[in-house]
């Protein structure tokens, strides 16, 4: 279960082993045996108590902004087994298991958007069907493109990724109305995509984190101050995900311009808004589905993956089993 407070003014404290949550509305009791996360959206006071309680449970603490994405963490002071798998992190960006995870990583991203956009496809009378020939012919030059040095290759992969991307997003295009994917665009369609990223970011880096993993050392994504690469890396191959739940929410209008509202200078979803996100994107998460011969939930699975990345780093596997939908 993870615990989320969107409330404002929403206070977290604790009562022996639960963790209480009161508002102008109501007060919340939850054991901590069922919390594996506390999610602090909107803004909210937490006592050392139950800052205590989330440390000796291993429950991870996170703070988001308004647009959802993760400013700030509570973990304990000592994280055990990095160091090692930190300093072999760094060795493979330049060594052979870099280009491999960056192979692995981003084809199984191009594999998850074309299975999103058939199986879209499908309940469409064949609406994509042009498209889904060309993203086909795009994922097989993708996997037919040696690159042995991430560098050299760097300006060739984003060329797959970005190509692939004007393919999915004008299949997406015909089905919910906006003009196109900018992160920074202010119509409710993007800003839905940007806070349900903004949940995933959380729980990748929260799967780097607990695997030993730096969040900051990625290897496709330039590193530069302030920016997660490794999450950034991480991510990729699970933004379907995102973009069916969000996707679902317009196709059964759920949400639209009402659930918007100007703060200073931005728009910004309003509190009904982010709820139904939330919700929806929670429930993807929760979803299981069968991976590496086990039924887990999609949060789960994103943990295991990053396990994956620091089995291979570390010399314990041979080989990446990334995250395939479908």
């Amino acid at each position: 279960m993870k615990l989320i407070l969107n409330e404002f003014g929403s206070y977290l404290s604790k009562q022996e082993n639960r963790f209480v949550i009161k508002n102008k509305e109501k007060k919340d009791e939850y054991s901590a045996e069922n919390v594996e996360q506390i999610i602090i959206s909107s803004p909210s006071s937490i006592s050392e108590g139950a800052v205590r309680l989330a440390i000796e449970k291993n429950i991870d603490i996170v703070y988001t902004n308004f647009y959802g994405k993760p400013f700030a963490r509570i973990y304990p002071c000592t994280l055990g087994g990095t160091t090692l798998t930190r300093r072999e992190q760094v060795k493979a960006y330049t060594n052979e298991k870099g280009p491999e995870i960056v192979r692995k990583l981003f084809g199984a991203k191009l594999r998850n958007q074309l299975f999103l956009i058939k199986r879209l496809n499908k309940t469409r009378d064949n609406l994509f069907v042009e498209e889904i020939k060309k993203f086909e012919e795009n994922i097989k030059r993708f996997e037919d493109f040696s690159f042995s040095d991430i560098e050299k290759s760097r300006e060739s992969i984003l060329g797959y990724e970005g190509y692939g991307a004007s393919i999915y997003f004008s299949c997406l295009k015909k089905i919910i109305p906006f003009k196109e994917r900018d992160p920074k665009s202010e119509d409710i369609f993007n800003i839905c995509l940007n806070y349900g990223y903004g949940i995933l970011y959380s729980e990748i880096e929260r799967s780097c984190i607990l695997s030993g993993m730096d969040p900051y050392l990625g290897f496709l994504h330039v590193d530069r101050y302030g920016k997660p690469s490794m999450v950034l890396d991480l991510v990729e191959q699970f933004r379907p995900i995102i973009d069916r739940a969000i996707i679902n929410l317009f196709v059964r209008k759920q949400v639209s311009d009402i659930d918007l509202e100007k703060i200073g200078e931005g728009i910004l979803l309003t509190k009904e808004g982010r709820t139904k996100i939330i919700k929806e994107v929670m429930q993807s998460l929760s979803n299981k589905i069968s991976f590496n011969g086990k039924k887990l939930k999609i949060s789960q699975i994103i943990l295991e993956q990053s396990r994956e990345i620091v089995r291979f780093i570390l010399g314990q596997s041979e080989e990446i089993r990334t995250f395939i939908w479908g």
